[in-house]
């Protein structure tokens, strides 16, 4: 699968992505596959589970920021949701916003996976 029909799958404008990096595939490519190794989800899983709402919202408001330069906006969304459940030191709904974002974490890899 190309870059752009990366972007159409998940429903969201190659184009705009593009015009972000530069108007160059060449980095739309490099990026989304730095992203599948990229250490900021793990890091973040990490902070879930140690329940520690500071570094939650450190790591999921890192997250949000790849994803929205990234143009994944699923996953940008999901993120949201996080970084202003803990922005203020809350927990309520910790987990149900972590599962979300991890099942978008793990469909949008999968994706990039298909790249070339």
């Amino acid at each position: 699968m190309t870059a752009k029909e990366f972007y159409e799958t998940i429903g969201q404008n190659y184009e705009e992505v593009l015009e972000r990096l530069a108007g160059s595939e060449a980095l739309v490519l490099k990026f989304l596959k730095k992203f599948s190794t990229d250490k900021t989800y793990a890091a973040l899983e990490e902070a879930i589970a140690e329940g520690e709402a500071e570094l939650i919202f450190r790591q999921a408001h890192t997250l949000k920021g790849v994803a929205a330069n990234l143009g994944l906006k699923p996953l940008f969304e999901d993120t949201c949701v996080l970084v202003e459940i803990t922005r203020n030191g809350g927990t309520e709904g910790i987990r149900e916003a972590f599962e979300t974002i991890k099942a978008d974490y793990h469909e949008t890899t999968r994706l990039i996976a298909e790249v070339e």
